[in-house]
């Protein structure tokens, strides 16, 4: 992809790549990905798995950091000639900051290979980078030493000590980020209420047949409540706008589809409504529950493709997650070592 010379001009202002001569520049322009965010977007988030870096063409976007408390606290603007993303290409840690644009952005994605082969072939930009890295901790302890010569600014502390005091640690705190930041917490409550349901009804449709209690009737119900659930969230999509309530109505909306979805056709569902129907043979007699466990195949397919889907639109939270449960069992398990 060829730039202008106007954002080659820009790309140049990039303390790492300003050493470039004009061909390196233009190569490592041709090998990059030209993206535009609209304001508020988020260009990547706090927690994020990722190693691309980032160049700012045009427009301005903002890092900010999630608190212990849930605030958000501003740690800088990226305007053009700004490059964010470089420490998590260097560490290979996880996003330390959440960047959103400000208004309409155009940048410069940077595929960790390309910038991971420029390093090794340009020496000057590791040693650029090495430069940020060293002002950066120059910065951090500048703070630190405020800090501590003034320990009291407020009652809740300065605002680095409760940036300091955000936990990283939280799957909270992930799903806030990684879930409900890129507009994703809908499409898991849909495929959360789908499964539990699939799950819950199955096994009262089971206990109903068990106990002799009415399992006709419950398949009805269910049948018809999963008709009404879906007809009222549907027409409620349409007259709000609110978070909460497009929660309640994406959780009725997987709540409807699995009770639908539980009878699983026409033949079951007209078996259910009209109990006169006999089978093919008269002498044998109408066992609704072997008409019912027909079915069960499909409904633990449905259940699998579910979950494989919810771990595919949401893998870097569920990776986040493990990463946080596996760390805090590690942890309770060298506490209870002996020493």
């Amino acid at each position: 992809m060829a730039l202008t010379d106007e954002e080659l001009l820009v790309v140049r202002r990039v303390p790492f790549l300003a050493s470039l001569d004009d061909a390196t520049l233009g190569d490592v322009a041709r090998r990059a990905r030209r993206a535009r965010w609209r304001k508020g977007d988020r260009i990547v988030s706090e927690l994020e798995s990722g190693a691309d870096v980032f160049v700012v063409l045009r427009g301005e976007a903002e890092a900010s950091l999630e608190t212990r408390q849930g605030e958000r606290e501003a740690l800088g603007r990226f305007g053009p000639g700004s490059a964010f993303g470089e420490m998590s290409s260097l560490t290979g840690e996880l996003r330390s900051a959440t960047v959103v644009a400000l208004g309409d952005v155009d940048g410069l994605i940077l595929p960790d290979d390309v910038f991971d082969d420029l390093r090794e072939r340009r020496p000057r930009v590791a040693v650029a980078l090495v430069r940020t890295m060293a002002g950066r901790l120059a910065e951090a302890e500048h703070t630190i030493r405020e800090l501590l010569e003034h320990p009291a600014d407020d009652e809740e502390g300065p605002k680095s000590v409760r940036m300091g005091g955000a936990r990283r640690g939280s799957i909270g705190r992930a799903w806030r980020e990684l879930v409900v930041g890129r507009r994703k917490d809908l499409a898991f409550l849909v495929f959360a209420a789908f499964i539990a349901t699939l799950l819950i009804v199955r096994l009262g449709v089971y206990l109903s047949f068990r106990a002799d209690f009415a399992p006709m009737d419950v398949l009805r119900s269910a049948y018809m409540t999963g008709f009404t659930l879906l007809g009222v969230s549907s027409c409620a999509s349409l007259l709000t706008f609110r978070p909460a309530w497009r929660r309640a109505i994406a959780l009725a909306y997987g709540v409807s589809l699995a009770l639908i979805l539980n009878e699983l056709g026409v033949t079951l569902a007209f078996d259910i409504f009209y109990k006169n129907i006999t089978t093919p043979d008269p002498n044998v007699p109408f066992d609704v529950e072997q008409l019912y466990r027909r079915t069960e195949g499909v409904r633990a397919v449905l259940i699998a493709l579910a979950v494989l889907v919810q771990a595919a639109y949401l893998r870097p939270f569920w990776r986040r997650a493990a990463f946080v449960i596996r760390t805090r069992a590690r942890r309770v398990l060298a506490r209870g070592k002996p020493r």
